[in-house]
Parts: C-alpha cells; structure tokens; sequence
C-alpha cells in the first residue's frame, strides 16, 4: 500500500451539479478551474456543501489576495495598486469611504466578475506550490489530519458520516444512515475526504483527553456548528464563490496575507483558543478537530481518532461574515452585552430571520454587507435576484454528542431592497414578520388556551392545540410571504399599496387557520363550559365567543376596512 494516496488537487472527490443537472466528482483544481461550469455543489447533504464551500472560498480568497484577473503574480497591496487607487481617489471625491483597500479589491473583483471564471494559471500557482500536504494519506502532512495520533477519542468508520442519526438505545446502537452508493463499511477515499471536512466543520461535542498536550480546553461542536451560517446563491459556482468572497472587512480594510490550514505548520495540541483571525482562508479552515483517519493492510477504511482542535470565541466575533447574530442581554454591572450567532432553528422558516438579517438593531452579517457594497457600486446585473441559503446542524441531544437534523432553506427577494434608498422598505417588510408573529404567538395562542380550558378543563396541560394552529398558519403563509417578498419592486412599487396586499392574506389565512380548527372539531357550536381561569372574573366559553375575540385581537394586529375583512 501506497504512503502517499489519493491526492485532492487530482483525485475526484468533490461533488457537483452540472448546468444538465447531472452529479459528477470532480478534482479541487477541476472544481475551482472550471467552476463557471458547474450549477453548484451537490454532496450528500446541505451542511457537507457548506463546509466545502469554505474550503472552496479558502482557495478563491487565497488566489484573489495573490493574482490579478490575467492570471500574473500581483499582490493585491503593491504599490502600483496603492498609486492607482489614490488617483482614483482624487477623481471621485464623493465615493464612500473606507480605506485604500476598498478601492483595490473592488477594482479586482470587477475584473474577476467581467471575466466570469477564475485565471487557471494562478490557481495551479496556488495550489501546486503545495501539492504535499494535499495527500488524503501521507507519511507526514495528510490533508487536515494528525499523524499517527495517538490521543482523544476512538472511533467506528460510520462516525464519520454526518448524516448517520444514533438510536438511544443503549444496548443496540442502531445507526441510521441515508448515505448513497457504497455501504458505511466500504467507505471510498472520495466520500471519506468530504466526510473528513464535514467532520472538522460540524463535528459532534467529545470529551476532552486528560493525557493529550495542549491546553486542553473544551471546543464543543465543529465551528460552523455554532453558527447561523448564511451565503447567497448564484447562476453558477463560480459567481456563488464570488458573492460571498467578502474580500474585505467590515470596516472595508483588506484582510491579512491569506493563510490557509495547508500552508501551516501542522498543530497537534488539543483545545487551543485562538485569537481573531485578521484573514477569511486560516479562519475558514481552521481544524476544529485533530483527526487521523485508519484504514488496514488492504486500503479499507476502520475508523478514525479525534480530538478538540482549535476554536475561537464567538462573542462579537464580527470577523466571522458568514453568519447572523443575536444580541445577549447582560448586567450593566459585571456582564456587558454582547452579539452572539444565532443558529438556525428548524421551526423557523427563513423568511422570520429577515428582521436579523436586515434590521437596524442587530448586526448585519458580513456577507450582506459585501452584497450591498457589490449592489451600491453598481457591480450586479440589473434587476438581479437574490437568494440566501441557511444552513445548520441540529444536534441530537443536549449535550450535542450525535447528529441531529440539517437545516436547509433559502430567502428570495431583489438586490434593490438592500440599497440605502430601500431602508423603509426593510422595515415595512421587517415589521410584517412581526406581525405574523404576533398573530401565532398572542392572537392564535390565545385562542388556542381558551379551546383548550373549553375542551379539557381549567388547568389542562394540553398544548396541541396551540402547535396545530401555529404551525398550520405558519405553513399557509410560507410560500405566499416568500412569492410576496421576492415580488417587491422598490423602485416602483408603492409600500403602502404591498403592504395592504400582504396583510389582506395573513389575515384572511389567521382567520381560516381557527375557524377550519374549530370546524373540524365535531362539537356542538353552543357549547359552554365555565372559565376557571385566574386572569379574570369567571364567564361562560363558548366557541363563538373564542372565535369573536381572536377576530377582534388580529384585527388589532392588521387594522383593514370593512371591505377587505
């Protein structure tokens, strides 16, 4: 058996969808040379695209930073650009400010985009230079793995997969695996590879090995386990690498000379907290895990062992531009607020995130700050569509130790809505997700509480009530909020004339939502039982009485005319 085996730059492993949407593995080099002709990725599941998405950005990064559009050597801070950029400066007073270096990638990012695919010749000078430590297996650098390691946690081959569900039954240990092709136990280097950054990304929490060198810290999950992870879509891999490129700051500085795990000396220390990273490739393929893949005399994969890598603190982490975040409440005196990640919840369609996403109050997200940058200076298509994709794991349990669901979904709506001229309309469309959540949360909750103390009783801990309507609402609108938001025009459009458009169907669907509820019930209509709760004076419940408050509760949520009720 060979020592060195099974070389990324060469070997197929990535999985993409052609324009014909037809799968096929690709090489890294190939993905990356020929990404204009690839729809998008297409692995086994939506948070093994993510991670190899990162990697993928890693390498565009690492090649933008390095290489101009031709393809020639220029790093992105020499001088010329410096002498260029002032002069630009100079004939446009009025541009944004920012810095010299927003200048300088955008002028690049123009040439790259107007191009439509990325210069091979400063690909191969990315990567070939580096070609060892690209090897899946090798006697001393394997691609993102540890050596012979010898501390941490054991583990089975189906471990690796992220989409392997663990049964709790204790005594069996069932494994539940909606892997394609080859069986768990026939794993191929191919499939084992994408595993592999899966693995590092969204790793399950482990136990810290007392024995180990290093810190030790504990790190919990993988990195993109923690976050919100967001990105925008695009007609093919090449633009989609491009949109989210976020090739500068957010203070609009250049980045860091680009660092990437492969052209690091290899860490072997266990739970190591790392500073802000100051450039997106080291931060997007840090190792949150120190991971040796096992195989035996014949080539076969057994296993692997891994054990907490690095991990980087999450509070005001704004370098990370690929996820939302949520501000945490602290005492004024001894714990100052602060914004954390907000990870997806698979309850929660995309659409309810917009007020995270686009709001004055909380952090906007790195990489919607480069697309209204992108939009600003007029670098997008006219008329052009976005699409943001959120992606996330959840885990099993409460201690994060198995794999959970994947959250896969998507928001729609046009690049103008994120234009400075288009603020009353974030918060025209912000303020209608609060109202639906204000019709599932207080008016059909309410409603929901007292059909069940007219039901069941005072006291009753039936909930299901409330979870049919909610979700039986939220799923009557989803797909019209998504059609109603992706039609806004702001250039044309009237705010008033869309707003009244959308809460005529939010409310006309709320209403339904209850009156088909309480339809279904094959009940008397009359029916009557005493109100015992204590938040009030007693009182006959009857359903029309229910049915009348929460029309009168919506209508002080969505206050239509009597024509349009």
């Amino acid at each position: 058996m060979e020592e060195r085996e099974f070389n990324l730059l060469d070997e197929p492993w990535i999985k993409v969808i052609t324009p014909s949407m037809e799968q096929k593995e690709v090489s890294l080099k190939d993905v990356m040379i020929h990404a204009h002709e690839y729809k998008d990725l297409a692995g086994e599941m939506a948070t093994q695209d993510a991670a190899l998405f990162r990697v993928l950005l890693a390498v565009a990064l690492t090649c933008f930073y390095r290489y101009g559009a031709d393809g020639q050597e220029e790093p992105l801070i020499s001088e010329d650009d410096m002498e260029d950029d002032a002069e630009e400066d100079d004939e446009d007073d009025d541009q944004e400010d920012g810095g010299a270096g927003k200048n300088i990638v955008l002028r690049r990012w123009k040439r790259y985009w107007n191009q439509g695919r990325f210069p091979k010749q400063a690909l191969e000078g990315c990567l070939e230079a580096w070609r060892e430590r690209f090897w899946l297996f090798h006697p001393e650098t394997p691609f993102w793995q540890v050596k012979n390691l010898n501390y941490g946690t054991q583990y089975d081959v189906e471990c690796l997969f992220g989409n392997v569900k663990e049964s709790n039954n204790v005594r069996t240990r069932h494994h539940f695996s909606m892997t394609e092709g080859e069986e768990v136990d026939q794993l191929s280097y191919g499939e084992a590879a994408r595993w592999l950054v899966h693995l590092n990304a969204y790793a399950v929490n482990l136990k810290t090995d007392k024995k180990a060198p290093g810190p030790g810290f504990p790190v919990g999950v993988g990195r993109l386990g923690r976050l919100g992870f967001i990105m925008v879509n695009g007609e093919n891999l090449f633009q989609i690498l491009m949109l989210n490129l976020c090739a500068y700051n957010t203070d609009k500085e250049l980045w860091g000379e680009p660092k990437p795990v492969w052209e690091q000396a290899v860490r072997t220390e266990q739970g190591c907290e790392r500073e802000t990273f100051d450039n997106l490739p080291e931060l997007y393929t840090m190792q949150s895990r120190r991971i040796s893949l096992e195989r035996d005399k014949n080539g076969r994969l057994t296993g692997f062992r891994a054990m907490g890598g690095d991990f980087c603190p999450l509070e005001d982490g704004f370098n990370e531009p690929m996820t939302i975040w949520k501000e945490k409440k602290g005492d004024k005196k001894t714990d100052p607020s602060c914004f954390l990640p907000q990870t997806h919840n698979p309850a929660v369609h995309a659409w309810r995130e917009f007020p995270v996403l686009f709001g004055q109050k909380e952090h906007i997200p790195g990489v919607v700050q480069w697309i209204q940058t992108l939009h600003g200076e007029k670098m997008l298509p006219p008329n052009f569509l976005l699409t943001f994709r959120m992606i996330g794991m959840v885990y099993g349990d409460q201690m994060n130790y198995t794999y959970g669901d994947c959250v896969n979904d998507g928001l729609s709506m046009s690049a103008d809505l994120l234009a400075d001229l288009s603020r009353a309309w974030r918060s025209r469309i912000a303020d209608q997700v609060e109202k639906c959540q204000n019709t599932a949360s207080a008016a059909l909750s309410h409603a929901a509480l007292k059909l069940c103390r007219l039901l069941y009783g005072s006291g009753s801990t039936k909930n299901g009530i409330k979870d049919a309507l909610v979700r039986q609402y939220y799923f009557s609108v989803d797909g019209l909020f998504r059609q109603w938001l992706v039609s806004i025009d702001p250039m044309s459009d009237s705010p008033d004339e869309k707003q009244a458009q959308w809460e005529r169907q939010s409310y006309y669907y709320a209403r339904k939502t209850l009156e088909d509820y309480v339809a279904d019930l094959g009940t008397d209509i009359y029916m009557y039982r005493e109100d015992e709760s204590k938040d009030g004076p007693k009182r006959l419940l009857t359903i029309p009485r229910i049915v009348n408050e929460f029309l009168g509760e919506l209508g002080r949520i969505y206050i239509l005319t009597e024509d349009e009720e």
